[in-house]
């Protein structure tokens, strides 16, 4: 019913604050993408369900382990996700966390198998994040 990948047709670094302006976002994601040579279009419907549940992970330096989070996010036409409205409410939720880590770029979304969430009512996908340095690389994951 869900692709298995969707967005990993634009590249996106977690390292700047918060996004006020929906329309800045789009504009700095198209400008990066188009110094990687990779053309994004951010109104392509990428994600046909009224919320869906995203996770990703972290190293905690306190504990000195991976931590994995996740978090539900809401069409705000109660239908289906754009590209840029999917990208740009993930940023908002997960650049606090990710933007002084190692692996904050963005390289798509993975769906996880229904094993393995717990809501299994609706979609249930893993942020695939790469490093700087990796970029244009598949890294396969956080660590």
């Amino acid at each position: 019913m869900y692709k298995k990948e969707i967005m990993s047709d634009v590249r996106w670094g977690f390292y700047e604050n918060k996004y006020d302006s929906f329309e800045q976002f789009i504009r700095e994601v198209i400008e990066y993408n188009k110094d990687l040579d990779l053309e994004w279009i951010p109104d392509a419907t990428v994600l046909v369900c009224q919320d869906v549940i995203i996770q990703y992970s972290y190293w905690d330096d306190d504990i000195k382990t991976v931590i994995e989070k996740d978090f539900e996010l809401i069409a705000d036409n109660q239908t289906d996700f754009t590209a840029g409205e999917l990208l740009f409410k993930i940023h908002n939720q997960v650049v606090d966390r990710l933007k002084n880590e190692d692996f904050n770029i963005f390289q798509g979304l993975a769906l996880l198998k229904k094993d393995c969430c717990t809501n299994l009512d609706k979609p249930h996908y893993f942020i695939e994040q790469g490093a700087l340095s990796f970029l244009g690389e598949n890294t396969g994951g956080c660590f």
